[in-house]
């Protein structure tokens, strides 16, 4: 077996990625090393891609990049009885120290030493990968391996969702990139009353309406909000918005469609600050508002599951380009372009 592989690193700060020949990582008692095989590109890996202001505060490189992923067990840890070789495994990037308080009752999803991979420590995007045994899901033999691939933004989607119930409700979502399109699927799936997609780019609206949403419109549009509040009982807004956008403009139509008494879940990450009228927004309208943080681990991988197998809900026509790893120039470029949806990288 090689002593390197190639991996994808953020070798320094600034724009870009680039190939490099890195050791095989060596496996841990507690850990398994995993052949990958695909890779799904996240709006994070964009934001690391470009340097913005968030990644610029949060990454340290060099780092190797990645957290979407499905491969092969090729080694497991001493310590290590119910993975073996062989087993096709994604899993729950988001690593906690599992004795702290939140770990320890159930929010292990927001423990205060995370680390995520591919952000806060070393990534997927190579051909091998060391990975803790405890965050290794397992992958049924039902589930296609692109699906397996995109576990990860597919768990944002279904933790967005069901932080509240929109079962009989409107929801509004606000950016229907590839999160927000699982978003429209899950939330119609799980009895919303009506879908409401938001978003700038034509090809996503109408993938949205075919996914889903009752109803599509283009925030560049004059009057698009008004049109959208005819939708909702006496024009008063939607019960339920979920902000996949992270955008300003996403943002403050957030809390201008959202009824009074309604819900909001924040799930898009801003490049940077935003100032929004607490007063106005959120007080005096009694919002009931929700911060989104990865998955519950791991309740929101049993429902991801369960919906895919009993709902026969269907990730695959969201994924509008695949590329071989050594490609990905041209595959963050064509999400750059806001061209793709999806995009996979293969590892072979």
């Amino acid at each position: 077996m090689p002593d390197t592989m190639e991996a994808l690193v953020k070798a320094s700060a600034g724009r870009g990625m680039a190939l490099e020949t890195r050791p095989r990582p060596a496996c841990g008692e507690n850990d398994v090393i995993i052949r990958i095989r695909k890779t799904g590109i996240c709006g994070t890996d964009v934001h690391i891609y470009q340097w913005d202001h968030w990644a610029a505060s949060r990454v340290h490189p060099p780092l190797v990049v990645g957290h979407e992923f499905v491969g092969i067990i090729e080694e497991v840890g001493a310590e290590v009885d119910h993975l073996k070789p062989g087993d096709l495994v994604s899993g729950e990037g988001h690593i906690g120290c599992g004795v702290c308080y939140f770990c320890r009752t159930g929010q292990g999803h927001i423990c205060r030493q995370m680390q995520i991979i591919g952000v806060d420590r070393d990534g997927c995007f190579a051909h091998h990968f060391c990975f803790p045994a405890a965050n290794v899901w397992k992958v049924r033999p039902e589930i296609p391996a692109d699906a397996a691939a995109i576990f990860d933004p597919y768990g944002n989607a279904m933790h967005t969702v069901m932080a509240q119930s929109v079962a009989g409700k409107t929801v509004a979502i606000i950016g229907v990139g590839a999160i927000g399109l699982m978003a429209c699927k899950i939330a119609a799936v799980a009895g919303a009353l009506s879908v409401f997609a938001v978003d700038p780019q034509e090809h996503k609206r109408s993938l949205a309406l075919r996914y889903g949403a009752s109803e599509a419109f283009d925030p560049n549009e004059t009057a698009w909000k008004q049109r959208l509040l005819r939708h909702t009982r006496e024009s008063s807004g939607v019960d339920v918005v979920l902000e996949m956008s992270g955008s300003r403009s996403g943002l403050q139509a957030t809390f201008e469609l959202v009824r009074p008494g309604g819900e909001v879940a924040l799930l898009g990450i801003p490049p940077s600050d935003v100032t929004l009228n607490l007063a106005e927004s959120i007080i005096f309208k009694a919002i009931t508002l929700r911060g989104i943080n990865g998955r519950l681990m791991f309740e929101t991988w049993y429902q991801c599951e369960q919906f895919l197998l009993e709902h026969k809900v269907d990730l695959l026509p969201l994924i509008t380009h695949r590329f071989p790893y050594r490609e990905y120039q041209e595959a963050f470029a064509v999400l750059e372009r806001g061209e793709a949806v999806k995009v996979i990288l293969e590892w072979g």
